[in-house]
């Protein structure tokens, strides 16, 4: 099997691997969507599969469910339908919140009278209660009957059916969201970063490692560059300059991007590699710190980290990492800060 054809791994998952790799995906989602996941299947789930929670108070908060089906088939309505009336109803009983989206994680599609439903919210609710002697009530609970109670009806008729939506394969091969989790898991390369955009003006983020550099050109001219501006007509130093700001916003981007689209420390695993390589140059006392820096930027030019991101960590992303370990005080280029 072809380790990059991602059609044919997700469709060969079985029910507990995909709720596996969703639990992965919404991990990676901790910090900028979550603040915890947890995978529950099996039973005893109460129609949970895989849940994100937004807060602290996870099924007294706002949360979202993702609800994985994986059959040999696309998802059958009968089937769909239940684990919707599942969950309004043990939400109803006060197991926890209504979710506030509901997916439908389903590689292998939808049947189409449930697909039609679903894209058009206000025929999925009239038609979960419409059907619910059909499909739910004695389906819920095993060996018993679970009625659409008049309050049971108000809540379904408060529920926003917007929020229930559909993950199919297309979703899950070209999101980049869903990229890296699985490169993670069957291989092949991760997207390259975009490029960079260095703004015209220094920006705040950047006071650190540029104090750093116009300090490191003022000792090795004898004068003082106490701004930006001042290396205006610089034969050199402007030139060098924007270079410098050049490569800052290459590891930038890098870091940006790779922060959201990798899964545990391969980021982290890279950034470290870069640290601990140029710590050799940068410990050799050189004649000035001007000469100092420059030996770091061509020693991190050179280095070949491992992992999955050494491909995409081209040279002005390995060197503009020495300026973010400025920034983030690792480093001084000025042997006077010391």
């Amino acid at each position: 099997m072809n380790s990059f054809d991602y059609e044919r791994h997700v469709l060969a998952l079985d029910n507990t691997q995909l709720e596996q790799l969703v639990r992965k995906w919404a991990d990676c989602q901790i910090e900028r969507k979550y603040v915890s996941a947890m995978r529950y299947g099996g039973a005893g789930d109460l129609g949970r599969d895989v849940v994100g929670f937004y807060s602290v108070e996870r099924h007294e908060g706002s949360w979202d469910n993702y609800q994985c089906k994986q059959y040999g088939r696309s998802l059958p309505t009968d089937q769909g339908m239940l684990e919707l009336g599942k969950i309004l109803y043990f939400a109803h009983m006060g197991e926890f919140t209504v979710p506030e989206n509901y997916f439908f994680v389903a590689p292998k599609g939808i049947n189409k009278n449930l697909k039609s439903w679903i894209q058009n919210p206000s025929q999925l609710k009239a038609q979960l209660i419409a059907t619910w002697d059909k499909y739910c009530k004695f389906n819920i609970i095993q060996n018993d009957n679970v009625p659409l109670t008049n309050d049971l009806k108000v809540l379904i008729k408060s529920y926003d059916f917007s929020k229930v939506q559909i993950i199919d394969l297309d979703k899950i091969l070209l999101d980049e969201s869903f990229k890296h989790i699985l490169v993670d898991e069957f291989g092949g390369e991760l997207p390259s970063a975009p490029n960079c955009k260095v703004p015209s003006k220094v920006h705040a983020n950047e006071f650190v490692y540029v104090s750093q550099i116009l300090g490191v050109y003022s000792d090795y001219d004898k004068r003082t560059y106490a701004s930006p501006s001042d290396l205006s007509g610089h034969i050199d130093f402007e030139e060098d300059f924007m270079e410098q700001r050049e490569r800052f916003y290459s590891a930038e981007a890098f870091r940006a991007f790779y922060r959201d689209n990798t899964v545990n420390d391969v980021l982290l695993q890279f950034e470290n590699e870069v640290f601990k390589g140029i710590r050799p140059m940068f410990r050799i006392r050189s004649n000035d710190a001007f000469e100092r820096m420059c030996n770091v930027l061509v020693e991190a030019g050179k280095l070949q980290p491992s992992g999955k991101l050494a491909i995409h960590g081209k040279i002005d992303v390995k060197q503009g990492y020495c300026h973010h370990f400025v920034n983030e005080k690792r480093l001084k280029w000025r042997f006077t800060d010391e």
